[in-house]
Parts: structure tokens; C-alpha cells; sequence
């Protein structure tokens, strides 16, 4: 009975280490491709930052009671646009270290299953 209750528990622990360790990998490779996501949206807007005009646009579509107003040729919604962006980018930064480490502490459970 003891022998039976031993298997169990050993086959239950490779069970829990082989879907620890999937996890952890399939958490880690999101998060590296998440990162890597925006990283690639900062160089596009470092290269080309007239970019910011889709976002400015969506924000005009979410608030329709902003007036247009001439900023020697600046347009207000692009200068709004840009601390939500830059904090959108930051949000995805944390996001993906959170999924990196959370998969790096599954793997280590999985390492020592």
C-alpha cells in the first residue's frame, strides 16, 4: 500500500514537472517577444516619430470635444499623445519581465521536481 502511494506521488511530481517547465518556457518566450514588441515600437517612433499621429487621431475619435487650436504649428493632440504612449510602452515593459520572471520561477520549480 505504501509502495503504491509512493509511485503515485513520484509519477504526480513529473506530471507537475514537465507541466511546470511548459509553462515556464511558453511564459518566458512570450514575455521575450512581448519585450522585444516594444522595444521595436520605441525604435519606430525614435525613427519616425510623426507616427504618434495614429494614436493622436484615436484619441480625437475618444474625446470628440477637443477643439482644434493652432500651436504654431503644433497639434496639441500629438503633444497629449506622447506621456500616454511612453507609459503604454512602460506598461508592456513591466508586463513582460512579470511573464519572464513568473516563467524563470516555474522553470526553477520544474528544475527541482
Amino acid at each position: 500500500m505504501a509502495e503504491n502511494r509512493a509511485r503515485s506521488h513520484s509519477s504526480f511530481n513529473i506530471l507537475i514537472g514537465i507541466g511546470a517547465f511548459l509553462i515556464g518556457i511558453s511564459l518566458v518566450v512570450v514575455g521575450a517577444l512581448v519585450m522585444i514588441h516594444a522595444a521595436y515600437l520605441t525604435w519606430e517612433l525614435y525613427k519616425n516619430p510623426g507616427t504618434i499621429i495614429n494614436f493622436a487621431q484615436s484619441l480625437k475619435i475618444a474625446d470628440s470635444s477637443i477643439e482644434m487650436m493652432d500651436l504654431n504649428g503644433l497639434d496639441p493632440l500629438r503633444l497629449l499623445a506622447w506621456p500616454f504612449v511612453v507609459m503604454i510602452l512602460l506598461l508592456q515593459g513591466k508586463i513582460s519581465l512579470w511573464a519572464i520572471e513568473a516563467g524563470a520561477r516555474l522553470l526553477d520549480v520544474a528544475r527541482q521536481k
